[in-house]
């Protein structure tokens, strides 16, 4: 079967032994996913470290290949820095707009009391 299972264990073992084995199908599909991206991203480096630096613009600093590998660890600790700043940043514009509403309340009908 595609998820590893057997025959034997799929019809004749526990049930939940599918599910099982299904989250791990997916946990190492997901593995064969950032390992094949992580591998384009060092021949994306390799390519810019070679290929782009000859065809780079005058001024500009030439590209060079990472002196050390890059993490996975260290792209999620980034991404999760920048989610938490961006979530951090949505929480100051609610609140202004938030007490703008407010104040349009408080102001609401007061033109209609000046004009009568």
């Amino acid at each position: 079967m595609a998820i590893g299972m057997t025959y034997e264990q799929y019809w004749f073992d526990d049930p939940l032994m599918a599910r099982a084995f299904y989250k791990a199908d997916r946990i190492r599909r997901e593995r064969v996913d950032e390992e094949a991206w992580l591998h384009g991203l060092y021949v994306l480096n390799a390519l810019n470290a070679t290929v782009g630096n000859v065809f780079r613009e005058k001024g500009h600093e030439p590209a060079e290949y990472p002196a050390e590998p890059i993490t996975l660890t260290r792209r999620r600790e980034e991404e999760k820095a920048r989610t938490e700043k961006e979530k951090e940043q949505q929480a100051v514009w609610a609140k202004a707009w938030m007490e703008s509403f407010v104040q349009a309340g408080k102001n609401f009908g007061k033109n209609k009391k000046q004009e009568g």
